[in-house]
């Protein structure tokens, strides 16, 4: 799983990054970031002892994306303490700006992709999801959940199919 992600998930990754940001597209990153070091804001679900117990304090190494994936000037970060990046302030960026489309990316795909695609078509945006930049914590996780979303909450591409399109 490790392998996959730093050698087909990240760099797939940076090839869309690249291309948004040669075509001057938005780029919004979401983080797992507490607002303090106790993580005392966080969603039940990220509390449970039992299942995720996932404390990341700010401004810490845990919070930083890979370096491949830095964001840059103009490219907005937002914090989420839950797994869904929309109960965040993502739905209203996206209506301030006029957005329709949005492609996902990132891990875990059971999870914080998930979370955040079914948000995102629950707000009527059409949401593409790029399945080899994504992972979850095994191949059979993350292709189940992508057969689950696909056609019903977004459409599932790949990387080339993405970029023939864009």
């Amino acid at each position: 799983m490790y392998a996959y992600i730093h050698e087909t998930v990240v760099q797939n990754n940076e090839r869309l990054l690249k291309f948004a940001r040669e075509h001057d597209m938005l780029v919004i990153h979401a983080i797992i970031e507490s607002s303090f070091d106790d993580g005392r804001e966080r969603s039940m679900s990220h509390r449970r002892p039992e299942f995720n117990n996932i404390v990341i304090a700010p401004v810490t190494y845990e919070s930083k994306i890979v370096t491949p994936l830095t964001p840059q000037k103009n490219e907005v970060v937002i914090k989420k303490t839950s797994h869904s990046a929309v109960d965040s302030s993502l739905v209203l960026l996206l209506n301030n700006l006029g957005i329709n489309d949005v492609i996902t990316t990132g891990l875990v795909t059971d999870q914080c992709v998930s979370s955040t695609v079914r948000g995102l078509s629950d707000h009527n945006f059409r949401v593409w999801t790029v399945e080899d930049t994504t992972m979850a914590g095994t191949f059979e996780l993350r292709d189940n959940e992508l057969t689950i979303l696909n056609n019903t909450y977004c459409n599932v591409v790949n990387t080339e199919e993405i970029l023939n399109v864009l």
